[in-house]
């Protein structure tokens, strides 16, 4: 698209046409930065150059599958020139969407510009070759046996038989009481396993490479598979004997899956999502993934009392063949009809806690309120200079974060490093400026939140800030994007008119961003100046009404500490489209924390109490 040509005659328009101008604007960003993918040339001359040394490329549903010439155990590259890849057997995968280069043969994972090299420069034995090791992936688990008739038991399913669970490939760990499964790449070999405690029934995966596998049983060349979040459904499904469909059980339950898991299901054409719905945030996830493994081969099982999932349908002698018989394709038509969508609508009333969005624990009061943070919308948030946004927004992020929501941080007025010190700081509940000792402990258990940074700083266009954020959806599962602050955004465009205007096209394809990815977006925007003694409201948000009419939610943090001998400081919920709930939660803050959690400073003073009585 030519900007230049297309902007320069627009200038000279008088003010009767200026809306054209803006809706033309707002609709050239949607396109050209709302669809983020793969460099298209990259990806052409990628196949080009495979043309030309006669390898024959599949084009898959998510993946182009070639032959790879980067695998020690490949020889013979030179004779390997004319077979087909079928033949060969040792295929590579390229991410279409991302393009990564992933081999699960000789685990290499490396980018599509560095494989191109690779399949271009022939060296004296054959074509250039990268760094790489055979996966081999060493069991954390040491003592593993047959499922015993005990452990069998213990998982409570009638009828269920030990030999049954050893034919699937369970195995049995007796010293921590657990049933271990090895996870498999699309070379079918191990890079991980999956183990389920049979104490209380949680889950734990553990994967040892750069790749990612899936646990899928199922013989012969079926086309069609059943993915669940669970071992408890895979082990219930996997011993029914359905004949017409692979098992398949996610590695990460409804919390992500990972690019490298695609090879492994491109063999399917079908895939259904028979999904265990056990918290709020993972009610769309089916969705999410459809969209990055191709929706249009997806169909869903909805959640309802008629239709649960596998263990617990079984529990109620329920038909599971019937069941799977009536899975509806996930991709609707542009229009569609009340009885297209009248298991979505009964599925939501049976399950109307879980639709109302995950729920905050630090700040209870945003519960009644808000009900939840849910994906696919769009929030703002305003507050004076000064009142602690930023502050704020960390904590309300990482409360999220610790129930297992990924959050993308875009701050391009704070660097990350202070950032994360403040999440971090967050996390503890205190300074470890003066316990450095207990710093390397804090750490490694705050590296395992689902919490990930631009490396964005100052003013960033819209355009690499919207590729970032796509990446991270995809590669990562980020459900929740922040901005702080939306202004940091503007007068970096191409284009040097109206600000309002810019700023609205900029809120446009966030507000397009959030609904077409099923990803929360939570701007941060300075308000107008006001005389510091009135209240914000919502046309005090910076710009147009634009920017408030697009939002789902509107939080404005109220200041009133200096204008008044008792002023206090609170959030206001100005806007909630979701259950129309208006009220304020009171911000009271403590400062060796760094929270605005009522609950954190309550269990605080409690502490505090028992340490001065003991």
């Amino acid at each position: 698209m030519r900007r230049a040509g297309l902007i320069k005659p627009l200038l000279r328009i008088n003010n009767n046409k200026s809306r054209v101008w803006r809706e033309n604007y707002a609709t050239q960003i949607n396109t050209e930065y709302a669809e983020c993918t793969l460099d298209p040339k990259e990806y052409v001359d990628f196949k080009k150059q495979l043309r030309q040394i006669n390898l024959l490329p599949k084009d898959g549903h998510t993946c182009l599958q070639v032959e790879c010439r980067l695998c020690e155990r490949n020889r013979q590259p030179a004779a390997a020139h004319t077979r087909g890849v079928a033949e060969q057997g040792l295929l590579a995968y390229v991410n279409k969407r991302t393009g990564a280069f992933i081999c699960p043969n000789c685990d290499v994972k490396t980018s599509l510009s560095n494989a191109l090299a690779a399949y271009q420069i022939p060296t004296p034995a054959g074509y250039l070759r990268l760094p790489q090791t055979q996966p081999v992936y060493e069991s954390r688990f040491s003592y593993l046996t047959n499922v015993t008739p005990e452990a069998c038991d213990a998982l409570g399913i009638k009828g269920l038989k030990e030999s049954q669970l050893n034919a699937i490939g369970a195995q049995y760990e007796p010293e921590q009481n657990l049933l271990h499964f090895k996870l498999r790449n699309a070379a079918q070999l191990v890079v991980g396993e999956k183990v389920l405690h049979l104490s209380d029934r949680h889950e734990e995966t553990f994967q040892g490479t750069s790749m990612s596998g899936l646990l899928i049983h199922g013989v012969g060349n079926k086309s069609k598979a059943v993915l669940v979040s669970n071992l408890l459904d895979f082990i219930v499904l996997a011993t029914q004997n359905i004949e017409t469909h692979c098992i398949v059980c996610l590695p990460y339950e409804l919390k992500m899956l990972p690019q490298e898991c695609l090879p492994g299901l491109e063999r399917f054409k079908e895939l259904v999502f028979w999904l265990h719905y056990d918290s709020s945030h993972n009610w769309d996830a089916a969705r999410a993934f459809a969209q990055k493994i191709e929706e249009k081969r997806c169909l869903l099982i909805r959640a309802t009392e008629t239709e649960p999932a596998p263990h617990l349908a079984l529990r109620r002698r329920l038909n599971l063949r019937h069941i799977l018989a009536k899975a509806t394709p996930v991709r609707h038509k542009a229009i569609t009809t009340f009885g297209a969508m009248r298991n979505d609508i009964l599925s939501e009333l049976q399950n109307i806690e879980k639709v109302n969005g995950v729920k905050w624990k630090r700040f209870p009061v945003l519960n009644k309120l808000l009900k939840g943070h849910r994906r696919g919308e769009l929030t703002i948030l305003t507050g004076p200079t000064g009142s602690g946004k930023t502050t704020f927004m960390s904590e309300y992020s990482l409360d999220l974060a610790m129930q297992g929501v990924s959050t993308l941080w875009g701050s391009f007025e704070i660097r990350n490093t202070r950032l994360a010190a403040t999440l971090l700081r967050q996390y503890v509940g205190y300074p470890l400026d003066n316990k450095l000792q207990e710093f390397d402990h804090w750490a490694t258990e705050f590296e395992r939140m689902p919490l990930y940074f631009m490396t964005f700083h100052g003013q960033q266009p819209l355009k690499p800030v919207l590729e970032a954020i796509e990446h991270a959806s995809y590669v990562h599962d980020v459900m929740h994007v922040i901005i702080d602050n939306l202004q940091f955004m503007m007068g970096v465009s191409s284009f040097r008119g109206d600000k309002f205007w810019e700023q609205d096209a900029i809120i446009a394809a966030f507000r397009s961003f959030a609904t077409k990815h099923n990803v929360h977006v939570t701007l941060v925007m300075h308000p107008r100046k006001e005389r510091q003694e009135d209240d914000l409201t919502t046309s005090s948000v910076f710009g147009t009404a634009k920017a408030t009419q697009e939002a789902d939610n509107v939080l404005i943090i109220q200041d009133k500490r200096l204008t008044s001998v008792r002023g206090k400081k609170y959030l206001q919920i100005a806007k909630n489209r979701y259950s129309g709930d208006l009220g304020i939660m009171p911000l009271e803050f403590d400062k060796e924390a760094l929270s605005y959690s009522s609950q954190m400073q309550g269990a605080k003073r409690r502490r505090e109490k028992t340490t001065t009585e003991a």
